[in-house]
């Protein structure tokens, strides 16, 4: 029995690696297929009997085929007076030469042929690209000519990564339906933490500690402030409609958690106005509207940030006002697919906002401003509508995942300064656009969203 390992600096030349000790590693790594992602990715076109390539990366074994230039192959002579003929077309990879690149398997004429297909071994492995039917005596070779056989996974296929023969598209696509399957039991999660905060709100009033305060915020809502911090709303219906310093909350910092009790549909304007130290809120299941400035802080120095640090927003809201977490510190949101209403500046100022995900039909204006430390953003396929200035100075952010196609993102209602309010409308660290075909990379000199089609 003998070991090998790997890799190491030498001492004296005491560690000396060969080239098949790196495709060997590479390959545990990277599976053998093309890159659904470099250029023009092998695809095929034809013109009367010649079949062209257009650029692409292949890897194979761990070693790495690129083609940076157009290839085109003539198929003239092996069309047959008077039989049909296969051919496939194919990378390949010979060890013995050391060589890589693409070669054409013909096969035998006949009146009904069959296709010839490429023998790997330990000396040579093949990724067919195409196979192209030849009919007696044809002088063109006609769309149905061609089988593309790129994504098929016994011929050829993708590879991205370790997971193996593994699409970007594909990737996204079951992720969005991942999403859809999360918000369904969202809901679910929703209904039971209201549940079980009712029995909290139980055990609460009976070993919180010593009453704070109590009193009315709704025509039936009343609330209870516990010397811990916590803070009870219990009742149906919406609270009141406060302005800035009226609200019976107003800057009150001994609130620190915030718990209400199912059958609480709506949380009035500023009703929580810059409670800086109220952390944590348990919002019901019932919840349909958030008001203006709900939980917002006092505009202050740009990166400031107080009051809540997580929320998870109800699959039953459809109404999200103007400021309504302004300059909160939260690190994460989801806004559900059930949002109808998005107010100006919902989530401004959260300098602490690091991912965030939309899946309703349309974003608020200045949604995002000044999160400067948004770096993940994913914006479901029902998404129709932009806001203007809705991701102002997100410096962080250089790219978007959409859960829908490019045709469906260039169909989206969008206000020429979406990104930013500066020179040429542009927000200057966004640079892709990644949909589930493809994706839209922006060019600064021009001003203009290339698209990049999959496959």
């Amino acid at each position: 029995m003998s070991f090998s390992y790997g890799f190491f600096n030498a001492q004296n030349l005491d560690r000396v690696y060969t080239a098949e000790d790196f495709t060997a590693y590479l390959s545990s790594l990277i599976c053998n297929g093309i890159l659904d992602t470099y250029r023009q990715c092998f695809a095929p076109t034809i013109k009367n009997l010649a079949i062209t390539f257009g650029t692409g990366k292949a890897w194979i074994d761990g070693h790495y085929f690129i083609s940076d230039t157009l290839h085109t192959i003539d198929l003239s002579s092996y069309v047959d007076e008077s039989l049909n003929r296969y051919v496939a077309i194919g990378i390949y990879c010979d060890r013995s030469t050391r060589t890589c690149g693409i070669r054409i398997l013909a096969g035998t004429a006949a009146t009904s042929p069959t296709i010839p297909a490429f023998t790997n071994n330990n000396v040579t492995t093949y990724l067919t690209l195409a196979v192209v039917r030849l009919r007696a005596g044809t002088t063109a070779i006609l769309d149905s000519d061609l089988t593309d056989c790129r994504a098929d996974e016994s011929k050829c296929g993708y590879c991205k990564c370790i997971l193996g023969k593994c699409r970007v598209t594909e990737m996204l696509v079951e992720m969005a339906k991942t999403n859809a399957t999360l918000d369904e039991l969202q809901k679910r999660l929703d209904a039971m933490n209201s549940q079980i905060s009712e029995l909290q709100t139980k055990v609460d009033d009976l070993t919180a500690g010593e009453i704070l305060a109590t009193g009315q915020c709704g025509e039936n809502i009343y609330y209870v402030l516990y010397d811990n911090g916590k803070l009870l709303l219990r009742g149906t219906g919406a609270t009141y409609d406060y302005t800035s310093r009226d609200s019976v909350f107003y800057q009150n910092d001994k609130i620190k958690e915030i718990v209400l009790s199912n059958g609480i549909t709506g949380l009035g304007d500023r009703l929580f106005y810059h409670c800086a130290n109220a952390k944590t809120v348990s919002l019901p299941a019932t919840l349909t509207s958030i008001g203006d400035s709900a939980f917002a802080q006092e505009d202050a120095a740009i990166g400031y940030t107080a009051g809540l640090t997580s929320v998870t927003i109800p699959q039953a809201v459809t109404a999200i006002q103007s400021y309504a977490f302004y300059h909160t510190a939260i690190a994460e949101v989801t806004v559900p697919a059930s949002v109808k209403t998005w107010g100006k500046y919902a989530f401004s100022g959260c300098a602490k906002l690091k991912t965030a995900r939309v899946a309703c039909d349309s974003i608020g204006a200045f949604a995002f401003t000044r999160c400067t430390a948004l770096s993940s953003l994913t914006i479901s396929a029902n998404c129709r509508t932009f806001g203007e200035n809705m991701l102002t100075y997100c410096e962080s952010l250089t790219a978007i995942t959409y859960e829908g196609t490019i045709a469906q993102w260039n169909a989206i209602t969008k206000p020429v300064n979406w990104m930013s309010s500066g020179e040429h409308f542009y927000n200057d660290y966004l640079q892709k656009i990644q949909c589930i075909d493809g994706y839209l990379e922006y060019d600064p000199e021009n001003n203009v969203w290339n698209e990049v089609k999959n496959g």
